[in-house]
């Protein structure tokens, strides 16, 4: 027995991800509006269509392009961040009926059995798959929400009940019910036998159609004027309970998952075809003000023969901060893209972590296949301030290299016997065959050519989880690059002197060579790292934060840093509870300043009385 056609539409309007299924298809909607097709996709605005009606229409224009143009036996509508979940598991939800993930992608479609086999399955068995039931979060009704959501205007509703009524009386009780209940079938979506598909297009374009030939909608907004997709979640919703109380059909009911994250990983392409200088940053959203000081920097010291195609690898960086440091870049001769990998970190769930190191630090394992189109790329940490123009360590010749990265001062001395057990570890567990060569990966011009001839991505994240080292990626890199990396001037990648411990009882343990180039570097740092816990935002008086701080007061994040100085110091000094801490109060100024900020009777004055004993 032949599987009968199925063809489940997902509505696109850009570059989503999309499942490799032969019964799912990406359709682009709009498409007679958009400036582009493309790549992959189904596009409404040929043969028969209302391509340029979607901005009334939404989604709505593919599902008409389908029923006038393409052939099924079932027919399936998705949108690009709703599929419907085929596992027989029922899974929490939110109140308006949806399962919520993150993520579209492989691992989300096993785990909801969104695959060939259960398609082809399950939906030969059914005259109709609808989606279960959800509500609103206030409790009011389909018409009551539609009345009172500042999106819609009611007289529109009205006026399509009243087609009803007129042309289709023997469906009005039933949609007066719908409309009264508080539970729903929205987002128009449904898998249905072909005869129901065409009976329901022919039903729901008449009553469309008749609206926007009589009601004037050319004076909505934006969002109002998304009304006849609108209109038609409440009909499609009206037209399945008609169905479930007129008809006997074989019905199945799915959840709906809800995709927060949709868009996939593009086809990364160099921003400039000319002198182009590729540089990489990983930052999650707090890290967001110190990222800002570090591409002021970066922008301050650049050279207008350069530019500067700027990648920020992320998991949570908001639309907000990334406009604002995206006004902040503008310039010709820059570009700045930010990267969402959380999709490809989801393969790799048991990555060791320890003290101030976050998941970030992994992400640059990832460059060589995230960036197929570069053949290299320089990564700088997000905890550095750049002194000098980066394209001039860009330009470097890294032919068969790995890498190149600056030797690690800061490493020898520990190896040499600051840290006891550091010397076994680089011997005996990193096994390392030159521990003198320990490279600091803060700063890294990647060869991404040689690392694809060398490693896969699978094969450095595999080593880098088979065991808790203890700088995490940094050194599985040094293993991996052993006898394949170039070093270049330790000014590359000066790291500060952390508490003023680093030089004094580190480094002074390190061979003689390596320490002095540490100490010539110093002189002319072009790039300044704040390695360590202790950051310049925190500490303003600590080891070159007066370079950071300089760059930081020409950021729209300025303020802001202060602010969270200012509590970091308050905290700091608030949890040692000293008595020094009570002698400062006295102050007048101090005690100025701690009434401004904590407010006398406030919640955060008496915390703030109970900790400090004043």
């Amino acid at each position: 027995m032949t599987t009968p056609r199925i063809k489940i539409y997902v509505s696109c309007h850009k570059n989503f991800h999309v499942p490799n299924n032969k019964y799912i298809f990406p359709i682009q909607v709009g498409t007679a509006l958009s400036y582009e097709k493309l790549k992959g996709m189904l596009y409404d605005n040929s043969g028969d269509n209302i391509s340029d009606k979607n901005k009334s229409y939404c989604e709505l224009t593919a599902q008409y392009w389908a029923w006038k143009n393409d052939d099924a036996d079932y027919y399936g509508f998705f949108h690009y961040r709703r599929y419907f979940s085929f596992n027989k598991t029922k899974f929490e939800t939110n109140p308006f009926g949806e399962v919520v993930e993150t993520y579209n992608d492989d691992a989300t479609m096993e785990k909801y059995n969104i695959d060939e086999k259960t398609i082809a399955e399950v939906v030969p068995k059914y005259d109709l798959i609808i989606p279960t039931t959800g509500g609103f979060e206030d409790g009011s009704s389909i018409y009551q929400q539609y009345k009172q959501a500042p999106q819609h205007i009611i007289s529109d509703l009205d006026f399509v009940l009243d087609v009803i009524k007129r042309d289709y009386p023997q469906m009005y009780k039933y949609a007066v019910s719908y409309l009264k209940s508080k539970k729903g079938y929205f987002c128009n979506m449904f898998i249905m036998k072909k005869e129901l598909f065409n009976q329901y297009n022919e039903w729901l374009f008449d009553i469309l159609k008749k609206h926007e030939e009589n009601v004037d909608i050319s004076h909505y907004g934006i969002q109002q004027y998304r009304v006849h997709g609108y209109l038609a979640e409440r009909l499609c919703g009206v037209y399945i309970s008609y169905l479930l109380h007129t008809q006997k059909l074989k019905v199945l009911k799915l959840q709906r998952v809800f995709f927060q994250k949709p868009e996939g990983i593009d086809n990364i392409l160099p921003a400039f075809k000319q002198n182009n200088v590729a540089v990489v940053f990983s930052a999650n959203d707090f890290y967001v003000p110190y990222l800002s000081a570090l591409l002021q920097s970066v922008k301050q010291n650049s050279n207008l023969q350069h530019n500067y195609d700027i990648l920020v690898l992320t998991n949570d960086i908001s639309k907000d901060n990334q406009a604002l440091l995206s006004k902040q870049l503008a310039a010709d001769n820059f570009s700045l893209r930010f990267v969402d990998v959380g999709r490809l970190m989801r393969s790799y769930r048991n990555l060791p972590l320890r003290g101030h190191f976050r998941i970030e630090t992994y992400f640059r394992i990832l460059l060589p296949e995230m960036l197929p189109q570069y053949d290299k790329i320089l990564y700088l940490d997000s905890d550095m301030i750049v002194c000098d123009d980066v394209a001039k360590l860009y330009n470097e010749d890294v032919e068969g290299y790995l890498l190149a990265a600056c030797l690690d001062a800061d490493s020898a001395g520990l190896y040499n016997g600051y840290e006891p057990n550091k010397k076994y570890y680089i011997d005996n567990v990193l096994k390392l065959k030159e521990p003198y060569k320990y490279f600091q990966a803060g700063t890294i011009l990647f060869n991404l050519k040689e690392f694809r001839k060398t490693y896969t991505v699978d094969q450095m994240m595999k080593f880098a989880s088979s065991y808790q080292w203890e700088l995490l990626d940094q050194d599985v890199l040094n293993y991996l690059a052993q006898g394949k990396a170039k070093f270049v001037d330790m000014a590359w990648n000066v790291m500060m002197d952390w508490r003023g411990k680093r030089i004094r009882d580190i480094i002074s343990l390190a061979p003689r060579d390596l320490a002095a180039q540490y100490m010539q570097a110093r002189k002319a740092p072009k790039v300044i790292h704040y390695a360590g816990p202790d950051k310049p935002w925190d500490f303003p008086i600590s080891d070159f934060a007066w370079e950071f701080w300089q760059y930081a007061r020409q950021t729209p994040y300025y303020e802001y840093m202060v602010y969270r100085n200012r509590d970091h110091a308050l905290h700091h000094l608030v949890g040692k509870k000293t008595s020094f801490a009570q002698k400062l109060y006295k102050i007048p100024m101090v005690r100025w300043f701690v009434n401004k900020m904590y407010p006398k009777n406030s919640q955060r004055r008496e915390k703030l009385k109970a900790r400090l004993k004043i």
